[in-house]
Formats: C-alpha cells, sequence, structure tokens
C-alpha cells in the first residue's frame, strides 16, 4: 500500500491537490478497485474476438472524400455588406 500512497502522493502533486490521511486512503482504496478490476478484464478469454469488432454491424455511411471546392466564393460573399480579395472584411475591433 505504500506504493500506492507514494504514487497517490505523486499525481496529487502534479494536480496541486492537498490531501489529508482520509482522503489519501480512500482514494488508495479505490485504486485497488480499479486494479481488481483490470485484472478480472485482463482474465477474459478474448483469443475469439476481433480487433475491431462491435456489438451491432455498423458500417461506414459517410460521403466519399474528395477534394475540391464544395462553396460558391462569390455567391457567400455577396451575403457580405464589406467583402475585399475573396475573404470577409469586419471592421477592426482593438484599436
Amino acid at each position: 500500500m505504500t506504493d500506492t500512497n507514494d504514487y497517490i502522493k505523486y499525481i496529487a502533486g502534479l494536480a496541486k491537490l492537498s490531501l489529508d490521511d482520509e482522503e489519501m486512503q480512500s482514494l488508495a482504496e479505490d485504486m485497488q478497485d480499479i486494479i481488481g478490476l483490470m485484472d478480472t478484464i485482463k482474465d477474459l478469454d478474448t483469443e475469439s474476438i476481433g480487433a475491431t469488432e462491435h456489438i451491432s454491424r455498423v458500417t461506414n455511411n459517410m460521403r466519399e472524400d474528395r477534394a475540391g471546392n464544395p462553396f460558391d466564393t462569390e455567391k457567400i460573399l455577396s451575403n457580405s455588406k464589406h467583402a475585399m480579395e475573396n475573404c470577409f472584411s469586419i471592421p477592426k475591433m482593438i484599436e
């Protein structure tokens, strides 16, 4: 448990947290519970499960990725009161 306490003190120092003994003990117990859960997961047999398996059969239904300009610059800039060199021109905000 000393290693766990040292590790918690190290992380608390990085996060600029000051922990009392009760909080340290509570965090140490929580960390042991988390490590126990990871050991349980580590013991599961996952040999028959593929690397990218999902619960549902999800397919990529996004559009084809093609280079090009999907917008008409002149049409977009026609809504602007001030345009300059194919860009929006706005008033200066900071002096």
